[in-house]
């Protein structure tokens, strides 16, 4: 029943389109929305003689610029004289908590220069990326982000961005942080059909949200107008239908909330996020 009342929802959003911008301006097609990537951090602490402690085991964000990393891994360019595989990890020590990642990141929120070679392996879609600080290295900062990097040891691209509890490095103890990059080619993207504006169209903003499980609703990291029916959302790759599945709402959001409180957002509807979901809230504007 529910699935009967998405497809005749969207068809009649798909008629009102129509005739809002006349059929020369649209192109009906199946679309395939997967990510190409997923990260996953691991960061572990040991003092001498003991056992690893496991500080941090989250999924993490990979930027928008891993899209040219990934193309120029495939001819084999890239920054650093042709160097452009996965090579270093770089730490951070913004002020708990630090800005949450985002697409667009292009670096560390603050730096500390402490940055260490990877060894890297794959076992079949997924690379393993290890950096360890011994009891002597990385002491006397309290590191609150990590960064995954490809090209020559701090002149890379960022590829991943990870924050987290701040962890105080000193010599008492030895550190390792191991990042998982899974590549994908499609998540359930196969099932996921809709309209793309070709001309009309444009993504003005986007929220990337990782649930920890119940969530009602998700908060929007940008402001938007709610009822004019702007704002797309994703959840594993399938695109959700407005009033059928979620609908634009202004704050206060359904409790639980995931995200900034008093930000605008959605509100999922007959379902609650799980732990893991990876939901993309995308701003489309109408030009």
């Amino acid at each position: 029943m529910l699935f009967k009342k998405a497809r005749a929802y969207a068809a009649q959003r798909t008629q009102a389109i129509i005739a809002r911008l006349g059929k020369s301006r649209l192109l009906l097609q199946t679309v395939d929305f997967g990510e190409v990537a997923e990260g996953r951090l691991v960061v572990e602490t040991r003092e001498p003689g003991g056992e690893w402690k496991v500080h941090e085991d989250h999924s993490n964000l990979v930027v928008r610029q891993a899209e040219q990393i990934m193309a120029q891994m495939a001819i084999n360019q890239g920054p650093g004289n042709n160097n452009s595989a996965l090579s270093y990890i770089e730490l951070g020590d913004p002020p708990f908590p630090a800005n949450p990642p985002s697409l667009n990141d292009a670096g560390l929120q603050a730096s500390t220069g402490q940055r260490k070679a990877v060894s890297v392996t794959a076992s079949g879609n997924i690379v393993t990326c290890v950096a360890d600080w011994s009891t002597a290295e990385g002491n006397g900062f309290t590191y609150t982000e990590a960064g995954l990097f490809n090209g020559l040891l701090g002149a890379g691209l960022m590829f991943a961005r990870k924050v987290f509890a701040g962890i105080t490095k000193t010599n008492a103890f030895e550190m390792r942080f191991t990042w998982y990059i899974t590549f994908l080619v499609n998540t359930q993207g196969g099932d996921c059909s809709g309209i793309a504006l070709v001309g009309p169209s444009t993504v003005a903003a986007m929220t990337y949200y990782v649930a920890a499980g119940g969530e009602n609703s998700i908060a929007a990291t940008f402001d938007f107008v709610v009822g004019a029916n702007h704002v797309d959302v994703f959840l594993a790759g399938q695109r959700l239908v407005p009033g059928v599945q979620y609908n634009e709402a202004a704050a206060p959001l359904n409790a639980p909330i995931g995200g900034p409180p008093l930000n605008k957002g959605v509100n999922l509807i007959g379902f609650a996020a799980n732990p893991g979901d990876k939901f993309f809230l995308i701003l489309r504007t109408l030009s």
